[in-house]
């Protein structure tokens, strides 16, 4: 069974100096598209030493045990590539609350900025996402447009939405 991202693995995770390994869970965080081109896994270091954690770098998972590990555990933007040859197995699976915040912590850790606004028209599928999120998103951009007008922009033209809007809404 191929490994996905969001999969919790148990595998022999480096130490920092490369002098040993220590079979510890780890969080797989390499996406599908790098799956087609690379065989080997990209993960991040989960420890159960919670006390240890930092919270400017760390995430304290909140749906630890759902993700099929046995004590409370946070992850550190640690990471390891390895060949899946070496996983011991697969504990379990990130909620979604626990993923995304594994995303912001690995985009701070890297200081890797969100996709820009350009990048979301042109990757995201509207028509495939909650349709409560595709409303709140027009709102906010109708929201924008709007104090866009009041501050004179003479790019924003609210008369296009409402023509769109009386065009499509009966």
């Amino acid at each position: 069974m191929p490994f996905q991202r969001n999969d919790i693995v148990l595998i022999p995770f480096p130490y920092t100096d490369l002098s040993a390994t220590k079979t510890r869970p780890a969080v797989v965080v390499s996406s599908s598209l790098y799956a087609q081109a690379r065989s080997e896994l990209i993960l991040l270091y989960v420890s159960s030493q919670v006390v240890k954690a930092d919270p400017t770098v760390d995430y304290v998972f909140k749906d630890w045990k759902s993700a099929g590990l046995i004590k409370p555990s946070f992850v550190r933007p640690k990471i390891a590539t390895i060949d899946p040859a070496l996983i011991v197995h697969r504990v379990g699976n990130l909620s979604k609350q626990d993923s995304e915040a594994v995303d912001l912590s690995l985009r701070q850790a890297l200081d890797l900025p969100a996709a820009n606004l350009q990048e979301l028209i042109s990757d995201v599928d509207l028509l495939t996402q909650p349709v409560t999120v595709v409303q709140k998103m027009a709102e906010k951009a109708i929201s924008a447009i709007q104090v866009f007008e009041n501050q004179n922009n003479s790019a924003a033209d609210v008369s296009k939405l409402r023509e769109l809007l009386d065009d499509k809404v009966p």
